[in-house]
Order: C-alpha cells, then sequence, then structure tokens
C-alpha cells in the first residue's frame, strides 16, 4: 500500500532486499505486532504446513492475503475478495472442481480471526465464488474492527445435491446465468494461458488500480 511503502522509505527500506536485511525488531518498532509478518515474508518464512495431495483427493481450494494496511472499508474488502475468488475459480476450472461450500476468513487488527460459510450450488464460476464471499462478508462486517488479512476458499467437491428441488423454471433460468457466467470465465482463462494473467481481468479491479 502506498502508505506503507512511504513509511518503510522514511526508514530507509526501498526494497525486498532491503527490508529482508533488516533487523526485526526495527521493523516491529515501526509497525507493531505486523512489522515481524513483514521481516517473514521479506526472508521467504512460512511456517504453515506442507500438504501433499492429488486432484482426486482435493479438499478444498483457497487463497488469503495478508493486507498492506488496516481495513475498515468493506468495497475496499470486497476488491482483494474478488482477486481472491478470481484465482480460485481459475484453479478451480483447471482441475474441473465445483465446490458446494463457500468459506470466508478475516483477521482483526488485534489478531482475533471469524471464519463464515454458506452452502451453494455446484460451482467453479469466478462470479458466483465472489458473490457467495460478498454475502458472507456483509454479514460478519464491522467497520469498528479492522481487518488485517482475508482470506476466501470452496470445498464440497465430491457432496451430494441438497434434497431441496428448484421448479423447473427456476432451474431453467438458474441453468442460463450458470452457462453465461461459465462461457465469460472460459474465454478469460483461454486469454490468460495464452498471453498472461495481466492481460485480462473485472473492470472493477482496473478502477481500483
Amino acid at each position: 500500500g502506498a502508505k506503507t511503502a512511504e513509511k518503510l522509505n522514511r526508514i530507509g527500506m526501498k526494497s525486498i532486499g532491503d527490508l529482508a536485511k533488516a533487523k526485526k525488531d526495527r521493523l516491529i518498532k515501526a509497525f507493531g505486532k505486523s512489522g515481524n509478518e513483514i521481516y517473514l515474508h521479506a526472508n521467504g518464512i512460512d511456517d504453515s504446513p506442507v500438504v501433499a495431495h492429488t486432484v482426486e483427493g482435493m479438499k478444498s481450494l483457497g487463497r488469503s492475503t495478508t493486507l498492506p494496511e488496516d481495513v475498515s472499508d468493506i468495497e475496499k474488502a470486497k476488491l482483494v475478495l474478488m482477486e481472491l475468488a478470481d484465482d480460485i475459480g481459475m484453479t478451480a476450472r483447471r482441475y474441473d472442481k465445483k465446490g458446494r461450500t463457500v468459506h470466508i476468513t478475516l483477521k482483526y487488527s488485534d489478531f482475533k480471526v471469524i471464519t463464515k460459510q454458506a452452502t451453494v450450488p455446484a460451482t467453479h464460476t469466478t462470479k458466483e465464488i465472489y458473490q457467495a464471499g460478498c454475502s458472507l462478508l456483509e454479514q460478519v462486517w464491522s467497520r469498528f474492527h479492522p481487518v488485517r488479512l482475508i482470506g476466501i476458499s470452496i470445498s464440497g467437491f465430491h457432496e451430494v445435491s441438497s434434497s431441496s428441488q428448484l421448479s423447473l423454471f427456476d432451474q431453467m433460468e438458474d441453468n442460463v446465468k450458470n452457462d453465461k457466467n461459465e462461457r465469460i470465465d472460459v474465454v478469460m482463462d483461454k486469454i490468460r494461458n495464452k498471453h498472461g494473467a495481466e492481460k485480462i481481468t473485472f473492470a472493477t479491479l482496473i478502477k481500483k488500480e
């Protein structure tokens, strides 16, 4: 973020190399607890467990990001969520995995963590994953609790369909919407695979930049 970059520049940090060589205590003094995260990331240190799995045994797909500064504006959080959902959607389509559960994770500036999930019709389209994530985000969001980390995942790849039934007309309408979303995703995936991920994205994310 611009504010974090400005603060780093003021203490003589202009590159990842500068951060990696910096004293951890100095970064913690300047940025508080997040200074430790900055130090670890700059040095490529991540103590998350490495789990090997096959595509067939894949139980979930998720992405999360630690924000450069605390966020209390839900619209900014939704932009981050869109980027994460886009990444998940591309991966899910690559492995032909459709999930029935969307799950979000928020870590607040005081390091408290909250999670929320919802069941959805089986999907691997970016728009549907994002919309479900936004709905969950709106349910738990409080502008009085700034967020430091946002995560979203899909799971339930092998679960059976819900016992509740849609009417024939509702089913037809949903199928039309799903087909449209999937066609858009397929075209975007082809362009990205051929020319690079940065060649096409959503208009909202371009405005953000």
